[in-house]
């Protein structure tokens, strides 16, 4: 292939081991060689934010302009969102993601050819709207537990049941009385 640099599609999109990458409408031959990376968790939905690489494919504007704001929010800080789209028979160029991509918050910063009849822009968060975003890089915070914590019984209150319950009886007359008076 002409013009072609032979550079791997992972390593082209930037994706490296440990990374989670976001595929959606991807068409299989496209699946198949992410899944070459080593190391790389591939989901086909958004529920594992954030989500370090996002590669989305779009046939209308309109689909794009419907979920870039869902997938901005769901992007690791430091991630990149990648839209592409089919060189030819469609209303979607750079011009018109870069477009979309700046009413989101997001700019572009690299573009590039993805395989045969794609071409793909990739999208990140601005650097000065990073750091109000950072929260999503952090693991959750663990959910607050349903049942109530009990305090566990100090030493002497273990000890003083223990010579409650295994008392013979002695005195309880006389703890039955003061019981009785107090009242």
């Amino acid at each position: 292939m002409a013009g072609y640099s032979g550079t791997p599609l992972p390593k082209k999109l930037g994706i490296e081991a440990g990374h989670k990458v976001c595929l959606l409408n991807a068409p299989r031959s496209f699946e198949r060689k992410v899944y070459a990376a080593e190391d790389v968790r591939v989901a086909h939905d958004l529920r594992m934010p954030p989500v370090d690489i996002v590669v989305l494919f779009v046939d209308c504007v309109a689909d794009l302009e419907r979920r870039v704001t869902d997938i901005a929010a769901r992007l690791h800080p430091a991630g990149g969102f990648w839209v592409a789209f089919a060189r030819r028979g469609t209303d979607i160029t750079e011009d018109v993601v870069r477009r979309i991509g700046l009413a989101a918050g997001m700019i572009d910063n690299k573009a590039c050819s993805i395989g045969e009849g794609y071409a793909a822009v990739r999208l990140v968060n601005r650097v000065e709207n990073r750091d109000a975003v950072a929260y999503r890089a952090a693991p959750p915070p663990p959910p607050p537990s349903l049942s109530r914590r009990t305090r566990r019984p100090t030493a002497a209150a273990r000890m003083a049941h223990r010579f409650r319950s295994t008392s013979s009886g002695a005195g309880s007359s006389m703890r039955r009385a003061r019981a009785r008076s107090t009242k």
